[in-house]
């Protein structure tokens, strides 16, 4: 049974229709379920930022533009949700979250905003296929 299910989300398109596809999938369920709208920050490793620049504010000032239209989207239904917004490696991230929080579904978009991110990095999505402890739903 489905009583509760991770959504990741980064601004992209992809992550978007991800969300929508929770909400549909949540809304068509018999009993409730609760979304779980993880947001990751990928550690940013840097000796020394920029002089007057307070890195920490800046990446929550960007989870916080990233959060705000699932907040909007989620306001116009009665899904009961949470949103975390969190810093590290999003793989291991939505992985932990997932497996802490028992949920039973990872659905994620399969491209996430920055192509050369993905190529030099690695899929996220690949990665959360790969080491989820549950069943993942990608969407396109």
């Amino acid at each position: 049974m489905l009583e509760r299910i991770v959504v990741a989300v980064d601004g992209s398109d992809h992550a978007h229709k991800a969300l929508e596809t929770a909400v549909d999938l949540a809304e068509s369920l018999k009993h409730p379920t609760r979304l779980i709208i993880v947001h990751v920050n990928p550690s940013v490793s840097l000796n020394e930022p920029a002089l007057g620049v307070d890195l920490e504010a800046r990446i929550a000032e960007e989870g916080q533009h990233i959060i705000a239209p699932v907040e909007q989207l989620l306001s116009g239904h009665s899904i009961p949700y949470e949103t975390l917004l969190i810093a590290g490696d999003p793989v291991n991230e939505i992985c932990r979250v997932s497996q802490e929080r028992e949920c039973s579904l990872i659905v994620m978009g399969t491209g996430g905003k920055s192509v050369l991110a993905e190529i030099v990095v690695g899929s996220v999505s690949h990665g959360v296929l790969k080491h989820a402890e549950c069943p993942v739903l990608t969407v396109k």
